[in-house]
């Protein structure tokens, strides 16, 4: 029994180190995994919904003001399209009575309304406080054919009423609003609550909005304005879902007669035609050299053509920065600066087309720097007649996108979107595409120190070329996920996962001529992956990091293992022959003779036998 000690000691701790290894690579695995899928746990909703977190105001109060207001502009609007025809001897400007506010409206005619034509047709609530300072404290709305312009070669500011009584706003309701400042002196619109700027947003804030016409700014800057909703976010430029609605309604009818109804004479006929030509429904812009500050959305704009946008500088909003919303077309933004938003610096929502981002920097917003949204605006049959078609052509150009909280540019659904040329830096994922966009042309940019990923392209449906992109200092250089790309002449350095990772059925990927150089686990790991070809890509700098798994990987070989064997067995007979010796008396080896004198006289003298005789 004690000779087979040993041997069973050898066999138990050859039997620990074998559970041993498998719970390591079994950890191994769950690591690799979870290095491979970290965007999937990324703690911001993917949906863009943290405004509900980070916004101050209150939701239920701002909510109805919402409401409210958007019940005054309709009954303006409608008073507007009678008063024309049905009270006598109104000319020029008026004034409504709608609620805690009074609302000047502003009818159409050639010239401009200025500052100086304020003064005179609102003594007691457009005032001067300083030159070139005033203070508005009534709602002004502005009727299609008119023009409000607040300008001067000093410079204009203006300061609309927002404190805990009420607050004001400057609607174009069809018409036209310029703000034009000089390179030296800014036309500033700002709110105002006696004291200085207006912070709180549960009671509501001034803001300005144009409702279809025509939007100008040049050298101006829009601060502490909006609250809870795009439209009456501070600066808002809106188109209407409906063709005409802010046209001019024609003299009503005679009654019917009871014979049967009136043939309209052909000119009036004509004159209908006229009107419907005048159409309001979207809102065009140019737009350079404007400042926005610390609005709640900074700039929104939606039903919109046409829009240029040139020089500007959006920051501090307590939402998004510039909100592309819906159906924005041929627009161009460029040299734009988008930075410290709570949420996404630009965002260009579903159903927008034709959009081109070139120069642009987002940086330091909350979660992505680009957000661009192609996807259907309805899956199916809906309530109305919604169109299930993607959107897209838009691109992003020679621009910057740095340290932003979660992607720096997100491209969710749409078809021929391009990505070429841009910087981006510091944020959590590069690039991801993902919502089935398709179509998708990442090119020449250069990304580097993303804390996760260089480009990520996941989800069923989502296709990309990626190709001719520098891409360094990151976990994993792109990451596909279920997805196709061709991954082609990109340049990974400092890599400290895998280059290249393929996860899931990945069909028609090819992921070829690739300069991959790092210290991670596997240059291009595609273990878990199916349908992709890699080929023809150079590894030669790639130097594998040890880690848990490539450890464990190259221990348990099968001639390792045999050693391991011999050398548990060795440590336990070795064990097991001290443990015996240690416990064991040392014993005189001569214990059990018996000396000879016990066994005879011992030693006779001569003499004694002579004696004896």
């Amino acid at each position: 029994m004690s000779g087979r000690k040993p041997i069973l000691l050898g066999l138990l701790a050859l039997v620990i180190i074998a559970l041993a290894g498998a719970g390591f690579l079994a950890a191994g695995n769950v690591w690799e995994k979870s290095a491979a899928d970290a965007v999937g746990r990324n703690e911001i909703a993917a949906n863009g919904n943290v405004q509900g977190e980070l916004y101050t105001g209150d939701p239920r109060s701002e909510a109805r003001i919402v409401k409210s207001e958007e019940e005054r502009l309709v009954y303006v609007r409608t008073i507007a399209s009678a008063a024309r025809w049905r009270v006598d001897g109104l000319a020029g400007p008026y004034r409504l009575d709608t609620g805690s506010t009074n609302t000047l409206v502003l009818p159409a005619r050639t010239e401009p309304y200025t500052t100086a034509d304020l003064l005179g047709l609102a003594p007691d609530t457009f005032t001067q406080r300083a030159p070139s300072t005033f203070l508005l404290t009534e709602n002004i709305v502005v009727l299609p054919g008119a023009t409000l312009s607040l300008s001067g070669d000093d410079g204009v500011t203006v300061r609309m009423q927002s404190d805990e009584d009420a607050f004001v706003s400057i609607v174009a309701l069809g018409g036209s609003l310029a703000m034009a400042g000089t390179e030296q002196s800014d036309v500033t619109v700002t709110s105002w609550d006696g004291s200085g700027a207006d912070t709180d947003t549960s009671d509501g804030r001034a803001y300005v909005r144009a409702i279809g016409g025509h939007a100008s700014f040049s050298y101006a800057t829009v601060s502490s304005l909006g609250f809870w909703s795009g439209n009456t976010g501070g600066l808002a430029l809106t188109g209407t879902d409906t063709p005409g609605t802010f046209q001019d309604a024609p003299a009503a009818a005679d009654p019917v007669a009871p014979a049967g109804a009136r043939l309209l004479p052909e000119a009036d006929l004509q004159s209908l035609a006229d009107q419907t030509e005048l159409d309001y429904s979207v809102v065009t812009a140019g737009i350079d050299h404007l400042t926005v500050k610390d609005n709640a959305f900074g700039l929104f704009i939606t039903n919109a053509r046409d829009v240029a946008i040139r020089d500007t500088a959006i920051t501090g909003s307590l939402v998004d920065g510039l909100v592309l919303h819906r159906s924005v077309t041929d627009a161009t933004i460029t040299g734009t600066t988008s930075s410290d938003n709570a949420v996404d610096g630009i965002a260009v929502g579903r159903s927008s087309a034709r959009v081109e981002l070139q120069g642009v920097t987002a940086s330091g917003n909350g979660r992505n720097g680009l957000s661009l949204d192609g996807q259907p605006l309805a899956d199916g049959p809906n309530a109305v007649g919604t169109a299930v078609v993607t959107y897209g052509s838009n691109r992003v150009v020679r621009s910057t996108v740095a340290d932003n909280g979660r992607y720096g540019i997100e491209l969710s659904g749409g078809d021929n979107l391009r990505v070429t040329g841009n910087t981006i830096r510091g944020n959590e994922v590069g690039i991801v595409v993902n919502y089935a966009a398709e179509g998708v042309s990442i090119i020449d940019n250069e990304i580097r120190d993303q804390r996760q990923q260089g480009i990520a392209v996941r989800e069923t449906g989502a296709r990309a070329d990626i190709r001719g992109n520098t891409i360094s200092g990151t976990d994993t250089g792109v990451y596909v996920r279920d997805a196709s790309a061709t991954v082609t002449g990109n340049t990974l350095s400092s890599i400290s996962s895998h280059g290249v990772t393929l996860v899931g059925s990945v069909p028609d990927t090819r992921v070829t001529g690739n300069d991959v150089s790092g210290n991670g686990t596997i240059a291009i790991w595609d273990e878990t992956s199916t349908g992709a070809l890699v080929e023809e890509n150079d590894l030669l700098d790639w130097h594998p990091a040890p880690t848990v798994q490539s450890v464990m990987n190259s221990v348990f070989q099968p001639l390792t293992f045999i050693w391991l064997l011999l050398g548990a067995l060795l440590v336990a007979t070795a064990f097991t022959r001290k443990r015996h010796l240690r416990v064991r008396t040392i014993r005189n080896p001569y214990e059990e003779r018996i000396p000879l004198t016990a066994l005879s006289a011992g030693i006779v003298r001569i003499d004694d036998l002579r004696d004896a005789r």
